[in-house]
């Protein structure tokens, strides 16, 4: 009994009463086990503490802690720390790109964004260059750097 089926049907049937006559081998049950055990310590949430995570410094005065990376939809959860007066510069997006402000605040564009302001970037967007003259905390979720493989 190799199929992951089976071994599932026969939880199932051990489950509703329905255990076959015949004990399955030594091997099959460790098999069964192990999968039911994997999905019963499998957690639900991944949990990064404040103090956890490395921040790096990605340009001057802007440090960058990744929270979450999807390899597979080539997309990244980052806070972004900027200092007061520090920039970004102007840059395209390949995959949409949305930013929430924690704290402080930046300027795009000649506006303003404050706490609690959601910026959704669609891909094919450019930036143009913005700036956070009091500092800035930011929650960005948006494309993998280039490096991030």
């Amino acid at each position: 009994m190799s199929d992951p089926r089976e071994h599932e049907e026969l939880l199932l049937a051990a489950l509703a009463g329905l255990l076959p006559e015949q004990e399955p081998a030594v091997e099959s049950r460790l098999r069964m086990r192990a999968a039911l055990m994997a999905k019963v310590h499998k957690p639900s949430t991944v949990v990064t503490r404040t103090d956890a995570g490395q921040w790096v410094a990605i340009l001057p005065g802007v440090r960058v802690k990744i929270l979450h990376r999807d390899l597979t939809d080539g997309t990244q959860t980052a806070l972004w720390r900027m200092e007061p007066g520090s920039t970004v510069a102007a840059h395209g997006h390949s995959h949409d790109e949305e930013c929430l402000v924690l704290e402080g605040s930046i300027i795009e564009d000649g506006i303003e964004y404050f706490p609690g302001d959601f910026l959704l970037a669609e891909a094919g967007f450019r930036h143009k260059q913005f700036e956070s003259p009091r500092g800035a905390l930011l929650l960005i979720r948006g494309e993998l750097p280039s490096d991030a493989d």
